[in-house]
């Protein structure tokens, strides 16, 4: 059975014309998590042609109240082929590349080159600057949303004059561990899934040229009290577009931060000691038996390590550590991250 299209082609926004747009179009969504999950399901419905979706992560039953794409007889497999399959599920049409890997400094600007445009649908914000200065190099449009327990943002960057990027409203990248993500803050299934169905919504905008785009624009909500607030995000005066002042290339990343092992067993043959960085409640559910510094604390006082060891930090699926890894190597510390955090040991 083909897809019908029919009431969406009668809007006169998009007609057959803006649907054979959409077919042709190619659209990379980083992340299949809480926002990209709606992301995937309208893109897919709406029938977009092709859609690539990057995420190195397997499913964990803690992501399911928020991604409802997946289900709990998942569990343990690979999110990229099961984001396939979902979109094969929606639209049997559309064609899904399958990108099962980090987005990082080596294929950041190939990936991204190769599509229309791309969505962040990422939970840290190295990614989100990584994509938004890949964009930049590229002159592709990005899709930018983030998300705080039950508020967020929405902005979007074009190649254009009237449109900011990331690095225009915040010239460093905000550190990872500054703010909590929703291991340690917690998040309400609903509110990423709004977030997510925005961004859809402004994606097949862009693609169409429809308007209504927030140009130039941020826009916060907060669903707690369901307000929102639209602010003006104006383009620094030295940047020429589509051309960026401060954005040249992409920050090459640290080599060997992260190592892959089967057990922390083998982590103190190494010479390294293990630093839980977890919280209490997720170490009181699977105690790892390393010694425990939550990620906040450790961040805040640094000092509690010595830098006459070298240590390897381990939390749930390796983002948080090797966020607080890049952290503390800033202030000399001798500091790794497990890949794949405590999910990849063998049992």
């Amino acid at each position: 059975m083909q897809p019908d299209y029919s009431r969406q082609i009668l809007l006169k926004e998009i007609g057959a014309q803006g649907q054979a747009t959409l077919a042709s179009s190619r659209v990379l969504i980083v992340g299949a998590g809480g926002l990209g999950s709606p992301v995937l399901q309208y893109l897919a419905g709406a029938g977009v042609g092709c859609i690539g979706v990057v995420d190195a992560d397997t499913l964990d039953s803690s992501n399911l109240h928020r991604q409802p794409i997946f289900a709990l007889a998942d569990v343990g497999r690979c999110k990229v082929e099961l984001a396939a399959a979902a979109v094969k599920r929606i639209n049997p049409t559309v064609q899904v590349d399958e990108h099962a890997t980090r987005l990082n400094a080596d294929n950041a600007l190939d990936l991204i080159r190769a599509y229309d445009i791309v969505v962040d649908c990422s939970d840290n914000f190295r990614t989100k600057f990584l994509i938004n200065d890949a964009a930049v190099l590229t002159h592709r449009p990005a899709v930018f949303a983030s998300v705080y327990q039950y508020e967020g943002q929405l902005q979007i960057y074009k190649p254009e004059p009237s449109h900011a990027c990331l690095r225009c409203l915040w010239p460093d990248a905000v550190a990872d561990g500054v703010v909590g993500n929703c291991a340690e803050a917690g998040v309400l299934g609903p509110v990423p899934g709004t977030f997510g169905t925005l961004q859809a919504l402004l994606t097949v905008k862009i693609l169409l040229g429809m308007a209504g785009q927030l140009d130039g624009e941020l826009l916060l909500m907060d669903f707690m009290n369901f307000s929102s607030l639209k602010l003006k995000a104006p383009r620094r005066a030295e940047c020429s577009a589509p051309h960026c002042a401060h954005i040249q290339h992409i920050a090459r990343e640290e080599h060997e931060i992260e190592l892959s092992l089967r057990s922390l067993k083998d982590a103190a043959a190494r010479g390294l000691e293990v630093i839980d960085i977890r919280t209490d409640d997720e170490v009181a559910a699977r105690p790892s038996g390393a010694r425990q510094i939550a990620m906040s604390s450790l961040l805040a006082d640094p000092g509690v390590l010595t830098h006459e060891r070298e240590f390897l930090l381990v939390c749930a699926s390796g983002k948080r550590s090797l966020a607080t890894a890049r952290e503390l190597r800033k202030q000399g510390y001798a500091v790794r991250s497990l890949m794949g955090g405590l999910q990849s040991l063998e049992e």
